[in-house]
């Protein structure tokens, strides 16, 4: 038999800790802006090749100065997955270009959506606002 104690840490004490987690990490369009885009050119200051996102710092070249942005990638296992980028993909000093949405919340950051390297080779990440294909409902013969 379940006691009065047992339905209050089910009913308040479980939920409260899952909204923490999920605050954790975030959605996509609680945090970009799906509808803009924004492109960047500047050096890389700092490469983190890490989960839940793959992180690079870019200092830009702006009229006040130099801008330190913030863009998020996805996680490390799709970008090895596919090939399109590895641990040593960029380094500090290296330049880049961003094309990606940026931030509801944050004036230098945002969500990359193309990548162009050091070594010309561009790297397209699925914008995770758009449907998986292989996720849709099939038409049946």
């Amino acid at each position: 038999m379940c006691s009065t104690r047992s339905f209050f840490w089910l009913g308040a004490v479980v939920p409260t800790m899952l909204a923490g987690a999920s605050q954790a990490h975030h959605g996509f369009a609680n945090h970009f802006n799906p509808d803009r885009e924004r492109q960047i050119s500047g050096t890389v200051a700092e490469f983190r090749f890490i989960n839940p996102h793959v992180l690079i710092y870019i200092d830009v070249e702006s009229e006040g100065g130099v801008e330190r942005w913030k863009v998020e990638m996805g996680g490390i296992s799709s970008l090895l997955a596919s090939g399109r980028m590895s641990n040593d993909s960029l380094e500090p000093g290296d330049r880049v270009d961003v094309v990606g949405h940026p931030s509801r919340h944050t004036e230098f950051e945002m969500r990359a959506k193309q990548v162009i390297l050091p070594d010309g080779r561009e790297i397209t990440l699925r914008n995770p606002y758009e449907p998986v294909p292989f996720l849709q409902p099939q038409e049946e013969n």
